[in-house]
């Protein structure tokens, strides 16, 4: 449960409004100081939302340490969608192969095999909208960015593959268009090769204490590296096999 501290760190947090935000970093006095004093403010965050998780974004570092951020019910939208430009002043855009869970994954103390997570989900493309609280993200604290729920903005969801298995995660093709212009188009593109990997990590660092429900998801990380979107602009992630993501700014 979040301490004292914690949660005025995210009352903090919360309060910062997109495009008006000057926050440079948490006061030191709240800032986290290690990654569980991270996710513990984003509990916190959750908890000022109302409770409810409808993803996570998940990543580990170079230790093999799982990382993530809560993804929100009303951040979440049914590609192709078109959203207010404003709501995301950053709006930058990674294309992701994401897992939605078919059935509901019990907490339990036996960590998870990969078999056991392949037969629980069902996959589809992504793109994750990544935004900001604070007046800078690039050079905001890492701790800081990781206890603003890693950054997330939004989550545009594309339709299940059913089909998913049979896909060689590894060597996925990906595009990525703007506009209908291809911007990036590559074979593979994640930072562990297979994007099930860090599912699977991070399923594993809290099944002891955490229940996934049906419906729920995770998203594990850019195969496109992060595009900044411009007001007017269309954004569409294709993952070959898999399916497409459509977002537009307008």
């Amino acid at each position: 449960m979040p301490n004292e501290t914690q949660r005025e760190a995210a009352h903090l947090l919360m309060a910062q409004r997109p495009g008006t935000r000057e926050l440079a970093a948490l006061p030191e006095k709240l800032q986290p100081k290690t990654i569980e004093d991270a996710h513990a403010i984003q509990a916190a965050i959750v908890e000022l939302a109302g409770g409810e998780i409808a993803g996570w974004k998940v990543a580990t570092n170079e230790q093999g340490q799982a990382m993530w951020g809560a993804i929100l019910p009303g951040d979440c939208f049914t590609s192709p969608v078109s959203i207010d430009a404003e709501r995301f002043p950053l709006r930058g855009v990674e294309g992701e192969v994401a897992f939605r869970f078919a059935r509901d994954l019990p907490a339990r103390h036996a960590p998870y095999t990969r078999p056991e997570v392949e037969a629980a989900v069902v996959a589809f493309a992504g793109i994750e909208i990544v935004d900001t609280r604070f007046a800078d993200y690039r050079n905001a604290p890492f701790l800081d960015r990781l206890a603003d729920r890693m950054s997330n903005g939004g989550m545009v969801i594309g339709a299940d593959c059913q089909t998913w298995r049979q896909i060689p995660l590894v060597h996925l093709k990906v595009q990525l268009t703007i506009d209908g212009v291809l911007h990036l188009e590559r074979v593979g593109g994640h930072g562990r090769g297979d994007p099930l990997l860090p599912a699977v990590d991070f399923i594993n660092a809290v099944q002891a204490t955490t229940s996934f429900r049906r419906g729920q998801f995770i998203t594990t990380g850019t195969c496109t590296g992060i595009v900044f979107a411009r007001r007017g602009q269309s954004i569409e992630v294709f993952f070959e096999g898999l399916g497409t993501a459509a977002v537009a700014f307008r």
